[in-house]
């Protein structure tokens, strides 16, 4: 069921837009799901541009980290209890702990920035792809809406189909030929979405 609309959330140039596409853009928005973000700037953006939509990797992807994280926060507690008479020396035992606190920090963080800065946005003029791998390795793509050729998902096996988990595929006439949005929730929304926008930029519409 679809959230009650804001319609001070909603630009003005989508309030008379077709309901299908109002009630997919505006349905269970989070984090890594947010239509209509309010004051979001990026690079090249134009005056009069807006953002339709932002997307972050789901969640679920990073749970594997998380769970990394754990075991090394909890291996120097293991090994105490496995070899007690190796670890009797308390300040070895105290830089331990401290050394797979770091490590498990950094893990933790390290992961919640990628997660927060690959973001794939769409606007009624073009997409955006910004992949951050690390504070020194990072890309960013993008195409006009008019460019994009053809747009497919594909979802992540059985944890796509139990979290709603895939990637979108979008095919372009530039030189960029694919913008990939990899690990997205709502795979099909967004194709749904990506869909509606270019029948309604071709239409004139938006």
């Amino acid at each position: 069921m679809a959230i009650k609309e804001d319609k001070n959330k909603i630009p003005v140039k989508f309030r008379n837009i077709k309901r299908s596409f109002m009630d997919t853009i505006s349905l269970n928005n989070d984090h890594s799901f947010m239509s209509f973000p309010k004051e979001l700037n990026f690079h090249g953006k134009e005056k009069g541009e807006q953002v339709v939509l932002i997307i972050r990797s789901h969640w679920i992807i990073y749970i594997p980290y998380l769970f990394l994280a754990i075991i090394i926060f909890i291996l120097p507690f293991v090994l105490t209890s496995l070899m007690p008479a190796f670890f009797s020396n308390v300040t070895l035992l105290i830089s331990l702990v401290i050394t797979s606190l770091l490590v498990s920090l950094g893990i933790m963080v390290s992961s919640f920035v990628k997660w927060f800065y690959t973001v794939h946005i769409i606007t009624d003029q073009r997409v955006v792809d910004l992949d951050f791998t690390s504070i020194m390795n990072h890309s960013m793509a993008e195409a006009q809406l008019e460019k994009i050729e053809d747009v497919t998902h594909k979802q992540l096996g059985i944890i796509g189909s139990i979290f709603d988990v895939g990637s979108v595929y979008i095919q372009t006439a530039g030189a960029q030929n694919e913008i990939e949005f990899l690990n997205v929730p709502r795979p099909r929304d967004i194709h749904d979405i990506l869909f509606d926008l270019l029948e309604l930029k071709q239409k004139g519409e938006i």
